[in-house]
């Protein structure tokens, strides 16, 4: 990136603020994850449900173990990596408002700042 003269009008910082590319968070990439995590866990839940549903169809332990491991062990990793990704979905939107909202409290702050430290100064200029 090269470095343009400026003359350090209120135009040109406007114009030098248009021109910057500030790259979105992928919304449509987000929205997705938070639709498979919500496919995942119904998914595992199923398969947790026909697990318990195979198994208690028979008094053997032995053939009950194929359907503990596939139905329940195979459903409960899908409803964990689907409840992962629907907390890192939630997360990420909680930090950007919390970001947003540190962001304007922050200008808020400065600019009662500013007005303090103007009339400050106005009453030192009227002595």
């Amino acid at each position: 990136m090269t470095a343009m003269p400026t003359d350090g009008s209120p135009d040109d910082l406007a114009a030098r603020v248009q021109r910057l590319h500030v790259p979105e968070p992928k919304a449509d990439r987000e929205a997705l994850l938070l639709k498979v995590g919500f496919v995942l866990v119904l998914v595992g839940l199923i398969l947790v449900g026909a697990g318990y549903w195979g198994a208690s169809g028979t008094a053997k332990v032995a053939e009950q173990i194929p359907y503990a491991i596939s139905g329940g062990a195979g459903g409960l990793a899908l409803v964990v990596v689907g409840a992962a990704l629907i907390m890192r979905y939630s997360l990420a939107r909680l930090f950007r408002y919390w970001l947003v909202r540190t962001l304007y409290e922050h200008q808020v702050q400065t600019d009662r700042t500013v007005e303090a430290l103007a009339r400050v100064e106005a009453a030192l200029r009227d002595r």
